[in-house]
């Protein structure tokens, strides 16, 4: 099995956990959700690492983006929080 079908495996799992554990929780917004499933994109992608250039390019792009949501969830969370 190639790296890119482990990793593919290891996040759709870790995505499906936390829609469940989350569900039952009763968590409505998708703040929540978004963020989670960035922090288990780069929690996943670095424990599987072992790319090659093409994967590893994707992942980046990938990763800059959650990233980049992520910190405007966080940034709206703080501007709720101090206004």
């Amino acid at each position: 099995m190639k790296s890119i079908d482990v990793f593919l495996i290891v996040y759709a799992a870790l995505v499906f956990s936390t829609v469940v554990i989350l569900s039952l929780l009763s968590v409505g917004t998708i703040d929540i959700y978004i963020a989670l499933f960035a922090i288990e994109f780069f929690v996943a992608s670095e424990l599987l690492t072992p790319f090659g250039p093409a994967e590893s390019r994707r992942k980046t792009i990938m990763g800059i983006l959650l990233l980049a949501v992520f910190t405007v969830i966080i940034v709206e969370r703080i501007v709720e929080i101090l206004g």
